[in-house]
């Protein structure tokens, strides 16, 4: 019955059209280091979470990011840095440690994955298909239950 009630309040936050589907193409250029691209991980389990420096929730959840990453090293985490300036983002860069590749979209889009807002969150399973999606800033429990759904 707890299930059921989660569903029911999840369920308008996932994004139906690619639940299923493999995940579109995409890839990051973090500051420092080489392109991230999402495709090169398939075999690995990913959490990819479009973020913007401007975005105050995406700013509050990333403590979250932070510890699920460290939390559960056989699964990838990416961060797509969305609609921002460049000063933007190395200012956020430079504010804000985190443990997983962030950066500047240079392949794909956002509009691929339909993110009408931030911050949105994708789980991607091993064979590269998009299992579920998240809008808005989770929390660990909520982070803990999609990671169990791509988790090996």
């Amino acid at each position: 019955m707890l299930s059921l009630a989660w569903g029911l309040q999840h369920a308008a936050l996932a994004n139906p059209p690619l639940l299923g589907r493999t995940a579109p193409r995409l890839a990051i250029q973090p500051q420092s280091g080489a392109q991230v691209q999402l495709w090169q991980l398939k075999g690995t389990p990913v959490v990819l979470n479009f973020w913007a420096s401007w975005c105050i929730p995406c700013v509050q959840e990333l403590p979250v990011l932070s510890s699920g990453s460290s939390g559960h090293p056989a699964v990838a985490f990416m961060g797509a840095d969305n609609q921002d300036t460049a000063g933007g983002f190395s200012s956020f860069e430079s504010l804000h440690q985190h443990p997983y590749p962030a950066g500047p979209i240079v392949v794909g889009s956002y509009q691929s994955y339909g993110v009408a807002g931030l911050p949105a969150t994708f789980f991607i399973d091993a064979q590269n298909r998009v299992t579920a999606s998240f809008t808005g800033p989770l929390d660990a429990p909520t982070l803990n239950h999609y990671l169990a759904l791509i988790s090996p």
